[in-house]
């Protein structure tokens, strides 16, 4: 399995009263790449596919409070791919990029299992 750091983070703006600090809103940012279509995107999802990354997106959604998301190998695929055929990261997406290059890969037990 994955496990994919989903936390938020700070990027910089600039805006007229100067830069400041706001919050990057890593989850909602993985659903928009994994849900994209259109000229920023070399994905072409069938209803299928979408109906699939948003299973996936569900599932990143839901363990938002826990600030890491587990995925299996098959799921992990899929959001890799749909940041590969992804255009248009900027200095802002550096970190998120980073969190999916570099998921760690972790043993998962089954719950009333143990290690030999």
């Amino acid at each position: 399995m994955k496990k994919v750091n989903i936390k938020s983070y700070k990027v910089e703006i600039v805006s007229e009263e100067g830069v400041k600090e706001v919050p990057y809103s890593v989850v909602k940012s993985i659903e928009n790449i994994m849900l994209s279509a259109g000229q920023g995107t070399s994905q072409r999802l069938s209803m299928t596919e979408t109906l699939r990354n948003a299973r996936i997106a569900e599932k990143i959604k839901a363990a938002e409070s826990k600030g890491y998301i587990l995925l299996e190998e098959a799921e992990f695929s899929i959001v890799k791919s749909s940041f590969d055929a992804f255009r248009g990261f900027s200095k802002n997406e550096v970190e998120l990029c980073k969190r999916i290059t570099e998921a760690e890969e972790v043993e998962v037990e089954e719950k009333g299992k143990k290690k030999k």
